[in-house]
């Protein structure tokens, strides 16, 4: 097995990307500002067709903290995120998107939880959407802020800690929120995180979450130290997929019944019960998505997309 972190053993920073050159300089630059200084940056380039491996390859001549693989082959996101995974042996493991970048104590302050706390298996912050998907006239502002309202109510990124000493109880504190599975993107335990990774069912980084509570807490920053982009391939168009013939109606519809089923088989149906109205608000989840995919195609249709219209100021 190839061992990139052999000379960083407290941190690894797994940076998976394709075709991101629009982006994946800001996501760099969060890392290479964060205060605590002490990791390495793996990046694991899908095989871009872009000026990815350009802009890569310079950040790794300016920092040896950085390392650059490029892949000959498109691996699909899965796999690519799981390659940075297989490849480290830091004490502490982290995934960064190419569209997304962090606060500046965002290492320093979820580093600091996990020294502290052998109870904690892994820690992040509050996340926040970045940028929009299309531009907007004046006309259009009605329809942009209905569909961010609805988007805050159904889609909210807003995460808890669990603090439970039974698994049981952790499981219920995680499951409070929608959202969880944005706590993907925590720092943890490498060994812990290595036990719990799977990729075989959707959605992989749910059912991950719930595997990794198995060892301990989640504890999460009532504050943000993460930024998201929108761009990503969670945020695929449901009717673009559905126009282009890549899905099916009732695959979007009933999109949670595998997970449902993972989850019965392998929590109990004690746990699943408890939990019941997070399950039957998570069985409606695809006919929200259609609509909110729906409003967003009818309204970008024809027109540049972007994601950095709005001022972010000096975040990283």
């Amino acid at each position: 097995m190839l061992d990139l972190t052999k000379d960083v053993l407290k941190v690894s920073i797994g940076l998976p990307v394709f075709n991101g050159e629009k982006t994946i300089g800001r996501a760099i630059e969060s890392i290479l500002s964060q205060t605590f200084k002490e990791f390495i940056v793996i990046i694991s380039d899908n095989a871009s067709t872009d000026s990815t491996q350009i802009i890569c390859e310079e950040y790794e001549k300016k920092d040896k903290r950085i390392r650059y693989i490029r892949q000959k082959n498109n691996l699909g996101p899965l796999k690519n995120f799981r390659f940075l995974l297989d490849i480290t042996n830091s004490k502490y493991f982290v995934w960064i998107a190419h569209d997304d970048f962090w606060d500046k104590k965002f290492l320093e302050k979820n580093i600091g939880i996990l020294d502290s706390k052998k109870d904690v298996v892994g820690s992040i912050g509050q996340t926040n959407f970045i940028g929009d998907f299309w531009v907007v006239n004046k006309n259009e502002k009605f329809i942009r802020k209905t569909y961010k309202k609805i988007r805050r109510h159904f889609l909210s990124l807003e995460c808890y800690s669990t603090n439970g000493s039974k698994y049981e109880d952790r499981i219920k504190n995680c499951l409070k929120s929608s959202r969880y599975p944005a706590c993907i993107y925590s720092l943890f335990r490498t060994n812990i995180l290595k036990k719990s990774i799977n990729h075989t069912i959707h959605p992989w980084d749910a059912i991950s979450i719930l595997k990794i509570l198995k060892y301990g807490n989640l504890h999460v920053f009532d504050e943000t130290l993460l930024y998201r982009g929108q761009g990503g391939v969670s945020n695929t168009n449901s009717i673009e997929l559905l126009i282009n013939k890549k899905v099916k109606f009732h695959e979007i519809l009933i999109n949670r019944i595998p997970f449902q089923k993972w989850c019965i088989q392998n929590l109990g149906k004690k746990v699943f019960l408890q939990n019941i109205g997070y399950f039957i608000k998570l069985g409606s989840s695809g006919p929200q998505i259609l609509l909110l995919d729906t409003i967003k195609f009818l309204f970008k249709k024809d027109r540049k997309k972007i994601y950095f219209e709005e001022d972010l100021g000096n975040k990283y």
